[in-house]
């Protein structure tokens, strides 16, 4: 292994794929916008507070959607 790689593993280095989000949380949701199409829109929603996030944001009280807190 190189030393990039190394280092990186040594630093628990995550991807951005592999860190926990909204998009991973259980109170993340998946959402679409009510205009018609071509303008319709996904975005994401914090069901717990109910308010509009992004799918890489996170919060303190993130919660997995496989059970394990992060």
């Amino acid at each position: 292994m190189g030393s990039i790689q190394s280092t990186m593993a040594g630093c628990g280095f995550k991807s951005a794929g592999e860190r926990p989000g909204c998009r991973d949380c259980k109170h993340g949701q998946q959402e679409y916008s009510d205009r018609m199409p071509p303008y319709d829109k996904a975005g994401w929603k914090c069901t717990r507070y109910g308010f509009r996030v992004t799918a890489m944001a996170i919060c303190d009280t993130y919660e997995s959607k496989k059970g394990a807190a992060v």
